[in-house]
C-alpha cells in the first residue's frame, strides 16, 4: 500500500440529510468528498437519515447524478428506505416490548414509516419544539414483518441509528469505516445505550463550521450544541478539521480529542475568461454572511473604478433589504442579485474578483473555487478558511470587518497595473498544491491512526 493510498476498507460516509440546493457547501463538500474517495479506490457507500418518502429520496439521487455528484442512485443509501425494503435488520435489533406503553418517554406522538403496500415497518417518536430532539430516548416502536403489530423497541433516533450502521457493517468481512458528516448524528452514535455501536467500526468524524459564537476568538462562548458535541468528541476514533487554524483553537481548551487536519481540496485548471471590474459573491444573502460590507466598499471602489460591479449569487431572508440599501447608495445599476443558481459555473466564468465578508466559516468551499478558477480572492480574516486557505497565494486579505480595508484593496487589484494577473497565475498555483490527492493522503493518514488505535467508548 502507497502512504497515499486509502486503507482497505469499507467506507460509509453518513450525513442527515443531502438535498439538492440546500444545507449551502455543506452537501456538495460531503458528496465531493465520497467522490475523491471512490476515484482513490475506495468503496464508499453514502448514507442518510433523513425519514422522507422514497419518491422525495430518489428524486434526489437522479438529480445528483444529473450534476455528475453520484455515480448512480444506488450509491446513496437511506435508513427508511433501506427499512420499508428489508426491515428484518431492524427487527433483529429490536428490543423485546410487551406493550409500547411501557417504554421510557411513550407518551409522545409518533409517525408510522410504512412500505410500498403500505404496512407499518415502524413508528418515530414525534419531539416537537425541542433542539435536542435527536438525544431523546422516546421510544421507536418496531412492528411484526407484516405490519400487523408492534413487537419491539429501540431507545430513540440513536437506537435507531446505530442498529443500521451495525447491519451495513455485517454486510461486509472487510473493517468499516464510519465518517460522520453530522454533529447531531454523531452524538448519538457514541451514547452508552443499546444497540451500541458495533466495537469493530472505526467512527471519524468530521467538522464543517465555526465553533465558536461570537466574537469568534478561540475563547468566545460555544453554543448547547457544540458544548454537547465536545463532551464526547474523545469517543471518537478521529476528528477531522478543515484547517490547522481551527484544530490549534480547539486544543487551547479541549484536550483528549483525536485531531487531524483533512481541508476540502480546490479544483485546478478551470476556464475564466474575466469581465474587468466584476466582483463576484457566492452565499446565501443571510446577516452572517455581510454582503451589505460589499456593497457599501463597492462604493467607494467605483469613485475609482466606475466600470466595477457586484454579482452577487445566492439568496435568502436579507434580500429584499440588500436590493434596498443597494438603490439607497445610488448602486442599482451596479449590484445584481441574481438569485440560487445550481450551476456556480456561470458564476465563475466571467469573475474579475472574488470577495468573501462572512463573520466565520469552517473552510469555505467558494475560496477554493476562486483559486482554482484563476480568480484573485479579496477576504475578511475571520476564523475560519481564508488565511489557511490563501497562505499559498491567489488572494488578499483585509481586516476582519474593515469596509475601508476591503474597498481598499478591491481597487488595488482592478487598477494596479499586472497585479490581478499575478494574483491569478498565484491561484491556479496554489489550487494545483491543495488537489484531491493532497486531501486523500490527509484522510488516510487519519483513517490509518483510526485503524491502529481505536479509541475508547461505550461497548469497546
Amino acid at each position: 500500500m502507497s502512504e497515499s493510498a486509502l486503507p482497505d476498507a469499507d467506507y460509509l460516509v453518513l450525513a442527515s440529510r443531502l438535498i439538492p440546493d440546500r444545507d449551502g457547501g455543506f452537501t456538495i463538500s460531503v458528496l465531493r468528498r465520497a467522490g475523491d474517495m471512490a476515484a482513490a479506490g475506495a468503496r464508499v457507500r453514502l448514507l442518510t437519515v433523513d425519514p422522507g418518502e422514497q419518491e422525495e429520496h430518489d428524486r434526489d439521487r437522479a438529480e445528483w447524478v444529473r450534476r455528475g455528484l453520484l455515480g448512480a442512485p444506488e450509491d446513496l443509501r437511506n435508513l427508511f428506505d433501506d427499512a420499508r425494503a428489508d426491515a428484518a435488520w431492524l427487527r433483529a435489533a429490536a428490543l423485546p416490548l410487551p406493550s409500547p406503553a411501557s417504554a421510557p418517554g411513550a407518551d409522545v406522538g409518533s409517525r408510522a414509516i410504512r412500505d410500498a403496500a403500505g404496512r407499518t415497518v415502524l413508528e418515530l417518536p414525534v419531539i416537537a419544539g425541542d433542539p435536542a430532539w435527536h438525544l431523546s430516548e422516546a421510544p421507536v416502536v418496531v412492528w411484526s414483518a407484516g405490519g400487523a403489530e408492534p413487537i419491539g423497541w429501540l431507545p430513540g433516533f440513536g437506537g435507531l441509528y446505530r442498529a443500521w450502521l451495525n447491519a451495513l457493517a455485517a454486510e461486509t468481512r472487510r473493517d468499516t469505516v464510519v465518517i460522520c458528516e453530522a454533529r447531531q448524528v454523531g452524538e448519538v452514535l457514541v451514547a452508552d445505550a443499546p444497540p451500541q455501536l458495533d466495537p469493530g467500526i472505526r467512527l471519524v468524524h468530521t467538522t464543517h463550521a465555526c465553533h465558536v459564537q461570537a466574537p469568534y476568538t478561540w475563547d468566545a462562548p460555544m453554543d448547547a450544541a457544540w458544548t454537547r458535541w465536545f463532551d464526547v468528541a474523545d469517543r471518537f476514533d478521529g476528528v477531522l478539521w478543515l484547517t490547522a487554524s481551527q484544530r490549534a483553537d480547539v486544543e487551547r481548551r479541549v484536550s483528549g480529542i483525536r485531531s487531524f487536519v483533512v481541508p476540502h481540496p480546490a479544483p485546478a485548471g478551470l476556464a475564466n475568461d474575466p469581465v474587468p471590474g466584476r466582483i463576484v459573491m457566492l452565499n446565501t444573502l443571510s446577516a452572517r454572511k455581510r454582503v451589505d460590507d460589499a456593497i457599501r466598499a463597492l462604493a467607494t471602489v467605483r469613485a475609482s473604478v466606475p466600470h466595477a460591479e457586484l454579482h452577487v449569487y445566492g439568496d435568502g431572508p436579507e434580500r429584499a433589504t440588500l436590493v434596498a440599501m443597494a438603490d439607497s447608495l445610488g448602486l442599482g445599476d451596479a449590484v445584481f442579485f441574481h438569485g440560487h443558481t445550481a450551476d456556480p459555473e456561470v458564476a465563475w466564468a466571467t469573475a474579475d474578483l472574488f470577495v468573501l465578508t462572512s463573520t466565520n466559516e469552517g473552510q469555505p468551499l467558494v475560496v477554493l473555487e476562486a483559486l482554482g478558477h484563476g480568480v484573485p480572492v479579496v477576504a475578511y480574516d475571520i476564523p475560519y478558511g481564508p488565511r489557511d486557505t490563501l497562505a499559498r497565494g491567489g488572494g488578499m486579505l483585509v481586516p476582519d470587518g474593515g469596509v475601508d480595508a476591503l474597498a481598499g484593496a478591491l481597487t488595488a487589484l482592478l487598477t494596479g497595473p499586472g497585479v490581478r494577473a499575478w494574483l491569478a497565475d498565484a491561484a491556479r498555483a496554489a489550487a494545483a498544491g491543495m488537489d484531491a490527492a493532497a486531501s486523500m493522503r490527509a484522510l488516510a493518514a487519519a483513517v490509518r491512526a483510526a485503524l491502529d488505535a481505536p479509541a475508547p467508548r461505550p461497548g469497546r
